[in-house]
């Protein structure tokens, strides 16, 4: 008989230990250990089908009879090809679509807009695919998701099914009868198992529902669409190891200025990490911002002092937008140094740079630097840009309208070559760039992108007397 033993896992990497410690003893993490309620069951040998023995504590299972790896290709799932999620961005960052078979975990705010999209794609699923499935939510009612349905103009049919239930079993049933090739689970810490004691959203019930989902998913070569809570850090509730199951991790996020919603590629076995789709909420839906360069500029003011072009990476794809700054004498005695989008320490060394390179202090001004449009430069690739809007705003003097300014600023004020450049400066031609300020020796690789006007520079006293009017 199933016998219940109180554990604490850790919420990290999942690890158990009889009592509470302060610390995992297996990742190192703090504060991790949560109470959980696990059922042991007695250790004992049963007899298989064979003659032999296992101490498992259950029945011997049938598994599957092995193959040679490549006939896998000839297989059922293995010649489907895969499955546009309707949306071309959202495609982008999937890596060209879904792959059937897979599970993918979604994760973001509340209200951020994650059944919003979910929805959406198994509705092209269902109507525009042909495809028959299944919506599961343990959060709403049938007349709530039904009304979002509505508004989004997700078409009637029968092949979208919905079934609201928090109990696993339930959902097994679902999927037994329906048979669906794609699942949405709206969310996975509300849903539990009766036979586990502990709470709904606790590390064992998670590793269940997911463990049942998955099977599914790979057994029959059906879609499988994971909901995850975030903490306060802003990762995916729950133990870790929930993200090393699944195979896709995406976040759904919120610009800064909250005009736009981002989806992010964390962890993708089918295609890059880190790449990134833009979408903008209306009363419609999500609608997919198809060039969101042009959108990010669309605003900016061309004559004024401390804006300059910025062009970042996010995976494989380039972004344009505004990085803008502005400097105040300092009348409070300690200087503010106030930034938005971009990391405080980098504009820190880059105010370094200014005062040793090019002789120009501004240690007694007020520093306001920010990123246009919400999004935020994590990479080296930008430093001449802010450093040159840094600078223009100081002196009150503007920079080229028509020009982009792409490179890693060095403490001697030299200029570092970057990657990606001849991406960066195709993406800056498409927003009507003419001229493009970069180091010198991306010069050959930049050259290949025809219709620019390529400045060569070796430091930034050099890009900035080269692009003095």
């Amino acid at each position: 008989m199933a016998k219940t033993q109180t554990v604490y896992s850790c919420q990290a990497c999942g690890a158990q230990t009889p009592r509470w410690q302060g610390r995992c003893s297996e990742c190192g993490e703090w504060n991790t250990l949560v109470e959980d309620r696990v059922q042991k069951t007695p250790t004992s040998k049963t007899t298989s089908k064979a003659g032999g023995s296992t101490s498992s504590g259950g029945p011997v299972r049938a598994f599957g009879v092995p193959k040679k790896l490549f006939d896998e290709l000839d297989s059922e799932i293995g010649k489907r090809r895969r499955v546009s999620s309707g949306m071309t961005e959202a495609d982008r960052v999937l890596g060209g679509g879904f792959v059937p078979g897979s599970v993918l975990l979604f994760g973001g705010e509340p209200g951020i807009g994650k059944s919003t999209l979910l929805l959406q794609m198994i509705g092209h699923l269902a109507n525009g695919e042909g495809l028959k499935c299944l919506y599961l939510s343990g959060e709403e009612s049938g007349p709530q998701v039904a009304a979002r349905a509505q508004r989004l103009k997700v078409g009637r049919g029968d092949n979208l099914q919905f079934l609201a239930s928090t109990d696993l079993e339930e959902a097994i049933l679902a999927l037994n009868s329906q048979e669906p090739m794609a699942v949405v689970v709206d969310s996975v810490q509300t849903f539990a198992a009766p036979d586990l004691e502990s709470a709904a959203g606790t590390v064992s019930q998670i590793r269940r529902v997911t463990q049942v989902f998955m099977e599914y998913a790979k057994s029959r070569g059906a879609l499988v669409f994971l909901v995850g809570h975030v903490t306060k850090e802003g990762v995916v509730a729950g133990p870790r190891l929930l993200e090393h199951m699944v195979d896709g991790v995406f976040y759904f996020e919120n610009s800064a200025t909250g005009a736009y919603r981002m989806l992010r590629g964390q962890k993708n076995r089918f295609g890059a990490t880190n790449e990134l789709a833009v979408f903008e909420m209306n009363a419609w839906g999500l609608t997919q911002v198809e060039n969101p360069s042009q959108r990010f500029l669309m605003e900016r003011a061309k004559d004024s002092p401390g804006s300059a072009i910025v062009a970042h990476m996010e995976g494989s794809r380039p972004f344009l937008t505004e990085v803008q700054s502005l400097t105040q004498k300092c009348y409070a005695g300690y200087p503010r140094r106030t930034v938005q989008g971009v990391d405080g320490n980098r504009i820190s060394l880059l105010l370094a740079v200014i005062d040793r390179a090019l002789g120009m202090s501004i240690s007694d001004f007020d520093v306001y630097c920010k990123v246009a449009s919400g999004a935020r430069i994590d990479e080296p690739a930008s430093d001449l840009a802010i450093l040159c809007s840094l600078v223009s705003a100081a002196q009150g003097k503007t920079l080229p309208a028509d020009a982009i300014f792409i490179g890693e600023v060095g403490l001697g004020g030299e200029l570092r070559s970057v990657s990606n450049i001849s991406a960066r400066l195709a993406e800056a031609k498409t927003v009507g760039v003419t001229r493009a300020f970069i180091p010198k020796w991306n010069a050959k690789e930049a050259r290949e992108v025809k219709g620019l006007q390529i400045v060569e520079c070796a430091s930034v006293r050099d890009a900035l007397s080269k692009s003095a009017p």
